[in-house]
């Protein structure tokens, strides 16, 4: 299992389907766990995250994290 987060998987992501034709793109939004930016991939009005597996708020999160893909922003 490896780390990565929000941005570095949602920037993989995009180069991954961008190679393939897909007319995806990247959005950033303000963190539910605090104030700091949220990297997601869109595609055809759907919304794919990369979240912790550990849900635990933390007042500093780790810049790298064991996680997984999620569709939708829930």
């Amino acid at each position: 299992m490896s780390r990565s987060n929000c941005l570095i998987w949602a920037v993989a992501l995009y180069w991954r389907r961008r190679k393939k034709g897909a007319a995806g793109y990247l959005v950033m939004r303000r963190s539910r766990w605090g104030r700091f930016p949220h990297f997601l991939y869109m595609e055809r009005g759907r919304l794919y995250s990369y979240v912790p597996r550990d849900p635990r708020v933390k007042r500093l999160p780790p810049p790298v994290f064991r996680g997984r893909s999620k569709f939708g922003d829930l």
